[in-house]
């Protein structure tokens, strides 16, 4: 048994999404009898502790969760706040939440800000290294935190398992005829860009396939995408399949493709990762990952209940899976 039982634990035991224990707890939306009885006997055999019991069980509680992210505008927090809220529903706990904006980006300011209203615990969902910006304190605070989105150290963390993404995807584009493979990154200093490339690194290994040298690290948008295209297809005009970060650059890469005269996904297979609204209705629709972002929310949650109400101090690391959706850019 784990030492921390979350919701996602009782999913798995169960068969069934984390959404549906949440659904089967809160009676919001109806659930079947027969998956009912199989949440409710994983809740029991792994003593799982649903937030609006723990809350009961600390006296003199603020009830008061804080969340913390850089940026409400990224479309990635507000899928993850969206499952933090899934997780809480029901519940005692309130959802306190700042963003970094409103501090004029001074993270450091908004953490001590939460923290002066005596919250029960923290949820970082951000992208970046926070820890480079200011000392947390994680291994005196007094305060549970838990990381979404960023591995970050002596902290629980839940992620995505990006470089198993990158791996994927060089399976994948080997799959519909990729022989001579490429990939455009994002910004060199964020994680996720080299876990990626670092997955996709090793397929394409594994495959005894060589990819060029410059890796094209710059922004995550358009702009990057089409300008590293257009270079790399002029260095290594026999590229057949093309990895990029994210969908901005995989949009951008598709269009300097088009422009050079060369066909998506006949001659040049792309795949790009978040799945971002435009994808599926790109002019060539983007092949793409998504991110199990309202599942990371939820895990998040449920973990920081279960410190909060056990004190456990274990700082764990919880990987979840992207999910690859096949479209025409790469498959035709």
């Amino acid at each position: 048994m784990p030492e921390t039982v979350t919701i996602l634990d009782v999913a798995q035991a169960a068969g069934v999404s984390p959404a549906t224990v949440t659904h089967t707890l809160n009676g919001k939306r109806p659930v079947g009898e027969a998956t009912r009885r199989k949440v409710l006997e994983a809740i029991e055999q792994l003593g799982y502790v649903p937030s609006w019991n723990a809350s009961r069980m600390k006296r003199g509680s603020s009830g008061i969760i804080g969340c913390l992210a850089a940026d409400i505008t990224e479309t990635f927090v507000n899928q993850i706040v969206r499952g933090i809220e899934h997780g809480l529903a029901g519940g005692q706990y309130s959802l306190f939440f700042v963003s970094g904006i409103e501090f004029g980006n001074d993270l450091k300011k908004a953490y001590q800000f939460l923290k002066s209203h005596k919250v029960e615990g923290i949820l970082f969902c951000h992208h970046l290294p926070i820890w480079k910006e200011f000392n947390l304190d994680t291994q005196n605070s007094d305060i549970p935190i838990v990381s979404v989105n960023m591995d970050t150290p002596d902290m629980i963390s839940v992620i995505p398992d990006n470089q198993t993404g990158g791996y994927q995807a060089a399976e994948h584009l080997f799959g519909c005829g990729m022989r001579h493979p490429a990939m455009i990154c994002g910004p060199e200093d964020r994680l996720s860009v080299q876990d990626r490339l670092k997955g996709f690194s090793e397929r394409v290994q594994e495959l005894n396939l060589s990819m060029p040298k410059d890796s094209y690290f710059g922004n995550y948008d358009f702009d990057h995408g089409f300008a590293s295209a257009m270079q790399l297809m002029a260095a290594s005009p026999d590229t057949d399949g093309i990895f990029c970060a994210n969908d901005y650059i995989a949009a951008g890469a598709i269009s300097a493709l088009q422009k050079l005269g060369f066909l998506v996904p006949q001659q040049v297979r792309v795949v790009g990762f978040d799945n971002r609204d435009f994808s599926s209705f790109w002019n060539v629709p983007i092949t793409t990952f998504e991110l199990p972002l309202q599942e990371m929310g939820m895990l998040g949650v449920s973990i920081l209940n279960q410190v909060i109400t056990t004190g456990s101090s274990a700082k764990t690391k919880h990987v979840l899976q992207s999910k690859l959706i096949p479209r025409q850019s790469s498959k035709g």
